[in-house]
């Protein structure tokens, strides 16, 4: 049933919130622009007053994303800091900070892996790239310098910020089914100086 716009909002933010919320709870392929539009409470034609296809509002979507939270600039002005392990905290805690403060962003990416969409580009250039090149950066410094051992920096980045992101995602069914209680926060604990430790020159 159509929901009328909520007081105050423009139609195309509500455009952009409904979208949103509903490509994270069915993905691309599974959100019709007739969903949109009733979540809006506005008809199919209304939207393309403000988006020329439902490609062009899913690419508005993570850009809006991407300008909210600007993980490239947050993680520039840490370049070079600490430790190797500092390091890996900072990618570590940034994830999990940005996982919490937008779920529906880890939703779009958990979706995006599954989906041949060519605008999922975009979202892993936004959102997962960044991470892992500032991590790789990291790492090449550092292996050159003689800090760490000879690793290929871009698999070591992908796969720190993938488990990282596996950790995002999945805490709580592993505390379902495993009947524990850990914390995101517990998990990056228990795993950063293990990771740490291993990229350490010997």
């Amino acid at each position: 049933m159509a929901q009328p716009l909520t007081e105050g909002i423009s139609r195309r933010d509500c455009l952009l919130a409904s979208a949103g919320s509903l490509f994270a709870e069915s993905g691309y392929d599974g959100t019709t622009i007739r969903q949109i539009a009733r979540r809006c409470g506005i008809t199919e034609a209304a939207i393309y007053k403000h988006f020329p296809s439902k490609e062009s509002l899913y690419t508005e979507v993570i850009k809006g994303k991407a300008r909210r939270h600007k993980i490239s600039a947050a993680l520039a002005a840490k370049r070079g800091e600490g430790t190797i392990e500092d390091v890996l905290f900072t990618v570590a805690r940034h994830v999990l900070a940005t996982a919490s403060d937008d779920p529906e962003l880890l939703r779009m990416l958990l979706y995006s892996s599954l989906e041949k969409f060519k605008a999922a580009e975009l979202l892993y250039r936004e959102f997962r790239l960044p991470y892992i090149s500032w991590l790789r950066e990291e790492l090449r410094d550092r292996i050159e310098s003689g800090e760490l051992r000879k690793v290929d920096p871009f698999i070591t980045a992908r796969c720190f910020v993938g488990m990282v992101m596996d950790c995002a995602v999945n805490v709580e069914l592993w505390n379902h089914l495993e009947n524990t209680s850990f914390s995101t926060e517990d998990v990056v604990t228990n795993n950063v100086p293990v990771f740490a430790a291993g990229l350490l020159a010997t």
